[in-house]
């Protein structure tokens, strides 16, 4: 009996060649884009899950609010995590992590900057991270100690296992000799945390890691199973109180209220991935918006695909309800019917998933290259992966095949073999609201990827406020660098092609600011701002406006002690115009012991110094010191840019000898900030396309269809003088309604959708009409594209023949 139902599966595939390329390319296409989408989403779940202990391990984070400063980040102070053990008995171990770039000497005794962690030995203990060679349990316990990769060792040592031997590294600006004690396991690439580079935490010395608003660390603690987050939340105020109300005074006052402007979170490891702190986070993360926003593509365009089948499937009635009439005169019961209806949908189904692993085997590259995962063929055999594509693509067949199983099983065998009609309003009305269906889907996939890359291009875009072209920046946080800036930049100055040269704590597109507080001297007023290293050609340099009052200058001795800068988003916090800023005197404290009084000189329009994710921020800037150097930032013009970079070299080996020479273009760097947009923009086209190509396949196939049922129709119209035109505009009314359909479910639905998406940008564009029509437009124009190409066909066909069709 099953061979029977496969035989005759299989020659209706075989009779209806066409309709079965479109189910069977619709399903692979759909089928294909689900798995690959799975990957992605099943890759974001599984961060951080290799960890044994992941429910019970969670990350410090410090949210404050004082006045008009709010936010929340994932770095506290080195004495955090020791005193947080030591007091709540609920918190088992910690690990400290440090984000860094230090000078390695390499075997050429050329430094190299690499990306370090300064880490506790307890990071093997609190995380699943271990070593190929080394003893796991002392590791990086003493001072000058690391651990590094099998990759790190080869390019340092030039072996695999260089246990024992040193690693010269640039440390707090002298060069120092750490023993490499270990070999690292190479990191999952499922770890929100990676690294190929462990430095010791006891390497730096104890003042600094005593420090309560000092050294900035992620700190993870290991809480004891069943831990119940928000009670041990409620503990911390005393904690606060206890340990930090002193250096808190200092900063902020006597008369405020630690626990008013600080507290302590306390944020799951599983959630860090795809629910990242805004800011300071160890490195890019994922969002869970975007997980949702692509397992909704994923089952949307299998929507589509499905759709299709059951269209065509359905609207293929009539051919088969003689078959199915003759079957029930002759004794065949209903459940028999049923079966064969759904084998031959199972059969397209699976003939679908083999062709989809297929177009997967050969698409893999791009979509690694895209996404920047590791998808393979094998994967899909993996930890019963393929079990649930099976179960999908049986699901995706049965659904697919239902309503037309029960449609036909359904007919009266008397009726259909009587040739009465049995296409029925009913079925019509079915197929109509698939196509409306299937188009609003594609017209909503459409107009969210208008929206996406409108909002990509505004962020790359949008006035920031200074210069970003012809920028190149160096890194500068070496000692011999940062002693020898002024002998470099007069270098520089010298080729006609270098316009200016600065020095400063941070550039655009970084992440290393850093907040303190300063207090206004006439009314006492405390205020938490923002606070930027930059020297007297800063300014210049980034072609920056003052607002008010003037830049710093070399003419005026006093700056490099007595003056700051405000940007204009300062001068607000401080209830002041700018104008009216000026002269006004500000109380910086350093540290505990340490204030610096200085008068406001200028203010300077304000500039995005971050990613347009996030606001401008109130910032204060004055003038650095040779150890608050970071970056070194040179303008140039275009005139002949390999020859000025090579000159840049040139005089970079010559003042630094020994240091590895490296730089980058700022825009490249701002471009950077966007780089997970701008990889989910570019994977909305591919699937929009996708959606697109499926609907068109189905309406292909079925105006096709349609077409061929109404022949005789067409031929009498001929014959009672209806033109070509005429039947052309018949098909395209009918068509175009439904369209015109679509999009009129679909763009409130994309508005509400897409607004709510808008929100995770401080700046963004506002909407417009022409971003929800075109795309509604430009599905009707490939719908009646369709239309017009295979209806003219059966328009000028002899009514002779069209009369004679059956």
């Amino acid at each position: 009996m099953l061979k029977n139902y496969l035989k005759i599966a299989f020659r209706n595939l075989l009779r209806n060649k066409l309709y079965a390329f479109i189910n069977i390319s619709g399903l692979t296409i759909g089928l294909a884009a689900c798995i690959m989408i799975y990957y992605w989403v099943q890759h974001e779940l599984s961060y951080d899950t290799f960890n044994k202990n992941l429910e019970n391990i969670v990350r410090i984070e410090r949210q404050w609010d004082y006045k008009e400063m709010h936010g929340q980040a994932p770095l506290a102070s080195a004495p955090w995590g020791p005193a947080l053990e030591k007091d709540y008995p609920e918190i088992l171990n910690y690990v400290r992590i440090e984000k860094n770039e230090c000078d390695i000497k390499d075997h050429r005794n050329l430094f190299r900057k690499e990306k370090v962690m300064i880490v506790d030995n307890s990071l093997f203990k609190v995380f699943d991270f271990t070593l190929k060679n080394g003893n796991i349990q002392n590791a990086l316990t003493e001072p000058f100690t690391t651990v590094i990769t099998e990759k790190m060792a080869l390019k340092y040592t030039g072996t695999k296992d260089p246990i024992g031997q040193s690693l010269t590294v640039n440390w707090l600006g002298e060069d120092v000799d750490f023993k490499i004690t270990g070999i690292l396991q190479e990191t999952p690439d499922n770890s929100h945390v990676r690294f190929d580079v462990l430095l010791s935490n006891a390497s730096y010395p104890k003042d600094m890691m005593n420090e309560w608003f000092g050294r900035q660390q992620y700190t993870y603690l290991l809480l004891r199973p069943g831990t119940d987050l928000n009670e041990l939340e409620q503990k911390f105020p005393p904690f606060m109180i206890k340990y930090i109300s002193a250096e808190f005074a200092a900063y902020f006052g006597p008369d405020e209220d630690v626990n008013k402007v600080f507290k302590l979170r306390l944020k799951p490891l599983s959630s860090i991935h795809l629910y990242p702190s805004r800011e300071y986070e160890i490195a890019p993360q994922g969002k869970m918006s975007t997980v949702y926003i692509f397992s909704a593509v994923a089952l949307l365009i299998l929507v589509i695909a499905g759709i299709n089948f059951t269209n065509l499937e359905t609207a293929k009635a009539t051919k088969k309800a003689k078959e199915v009439g003759l079957r029930k005169t002759i004794g065949a019961n209903k459940s028999q019917l049923l079966i064969q209806q759904f084998g031959e949908s199972l059969l397209t189904a699976l003939l679908s998933l083999l062709a989809a692993i297929l177009l997967i085997a050969l698409t893999a590259p791009f979509f690694n290259n895209l996404t920047d995962k590791n998808l393979t063929v094998l994967w899909l055999f993996q930890d019963f992966h393929w079990v649930i594509f099976l179960l999908i693509t049986v699901a995706t067949g049965i659904l697919s095949g239902l309503i037309p199983a029960v449609y036909l099983t359904s007919l009266e065998p008397a009726l259909i073999l009587k040739g009465s009609n049995i296409t029925g309003k009913g079925k019509a009305g079915f197929r109509k609201a698939m196509v409306i269906m299937q188009f609003a889907i594609s017209i909503f996939i459409i107009i969210s990827t208008i929206i996406i890359y409108s909002q990509m291009t505004f962020m790359q875009n949008k006035s920031l406020g200074f210069d970003k072209e012809n920028i190149i920046t160096l890194p500068a946080d070496s000692k011999i660098v940062r002693e020898n800036i002024d002998t470099f930049r007069n270098r520089l100055l010298q080729h006609q092609h270098i316009v200016s040269v600065s020095a400063s704590s941070n550039v655009p597109g970084t992440k290393t600011m850093m907040d303190t507080n300063f207090r206004k001297k006439d009314t006492g007023e405390t205020y938490n701002l923002m606070l930027m290293m930059i020297d007297y050609d800063f300014v210049k340099t980034y072609n920056l406006a003052t607002v008010a009052g003037r830049p710093f200058s070399r003419d005026f001795g006093a700056d490099q002690q007595s003056s700051f800068l405000l940007n204009e988003r300062a001068c607000r916090s401080l209830n002041l115009t700018p104008e009216q800023v000026i002269g006004n005197e500000l109380v910086m404290t350093v540290d505990t012991n340490t204030k610096r009084e200085s008068s406001i000189t200028g203010v300077l329009k304000d500039f995005h110094l971050q990613s347009l994710h996030l606001k401008i921020q109130p910032t204060v800037f004055l003038l650095t010191s040779p150890q608050d150097i970071k970056h070194i930032s040179i303008k140039i013009n275009t005139a002949k840019t390999a020859e000025t970079i090579a000159y840049i070299q040139k005089t970079w080996d010559k003042t630094f000898p020994g240091q590895e020479f490296q730089y980058d273009f700022l825009d490249g760097t701002l471009k950077a900030l966007y780089l997970s947009e701008v990889q989910m923009h570019r994977i909305f086209i591919i699937f929009a396309f996708l959606s697109i190509l499926i609907a068109c396949l189905g309406l292909f196939g079925l105006v096709t269809f349609i077409t061929i049922e109404r022949t005789k129709e067409i031929g009498i119209r001929k014959v009672v003088g209806a033109s070509s035109a005429n039947i052309l505009f018949m098909f395209l009314k009918q068509f175009g309604i439904w369209i015109i359909a679509a999009n009129i479910l679909a763009i409130p639905f994309s508005w509400w959708i897409m607004s709510n998406w808008a929100q995770n940008y401080a700046y963004r564009i506002q909407f417009n009409v022409v971003m929800f029509i075109l795309p509604g437009m430009a599905a009707l124009l490939v719908a009646c594209l369709t239309i017009f190409f295979h209806t003219l066909k059966a328009a000028n066909m002899d009514p002779v023949e069209s009369l004679r069709y059956e």
